[in-house]
């Protein structure tokens, strides 16, 4: 007869075994927990500080993505407004979202929803911070122009005016 130290021992070591040989057998196993994708890599990167506004925010994920109307990005600013100018562009594992140019500076808000080639839907988000927003477009043509226009404009009616009248107000010679 065996003493209890050994079957303990001997009980603990087929524990072991048991747990190493069922996670080889999970992680080998293709399984719905496998078939999630994962951002990988961004663009602004979650935690950026940004000096500029991006133009679009792309993102990298660890597996395939595919087109599908459920798939959305967000990029909401500090006031809340979305700034994605219309549906995001799939590309394999890249996903792109054109946004509008931001006009505040502050915290953004980025959030996604993605379908994997499987069909498995994945949501995430993450913030940057923006440390100088986008200009107002300015005019291309100046106040100043716009003034002279006017005036051009009001002094072209008056000169017409006055010649209109000076023609009806002459004698005419053939009376």
């Amino acid at each position: 007869m065996r003493g209890p130290g050994w079957s303990t021992g001997r009980a603990g070591a087929a524990v072991l075994v048991t747990l190493a040989v069922t996670t080889l057998l999970l992680g080998a196993w293709p399984g719905s927990a496998g078939a999630h994708t994962a951002l990988q890599q961004a663009d602004p990167a979650p935690g950026d500080q940004v000096g500029r506004p991006p133009a679009q925010v792309q993102l990298r994920f660890v597996k395939q993505s595919v087109p599908d109307p459920r798939t959305k990005v967000a990029v909401v600013g500090p006031s809340g407004v979305d700034l994605a100018q219309g549906p995001p562009s799939v590309t394999g594992l890249g996903v792109s979202q054109p946004v509008r140019p931001a006009r505040e500076t502050g915290m953004y808000v980025v959030s996604y929803t993605v379908v994997s080639v499987d069909g498995h839907v994945t949501r995430g988000g993450y913030n940057f911070l923006l440390t100088a927003a986008s200009t107002a477009p300015r005019s291309t043509f100046p106040v100043w122009s716009w003034v002279l226009l006017g005036a051009v404009f009001v002094g072209l009616v008056v000169a017409g005016s006055l010649v209109l009248q000076s023609r009806r107000s002459a004698p005419r010679a053939h009376e």
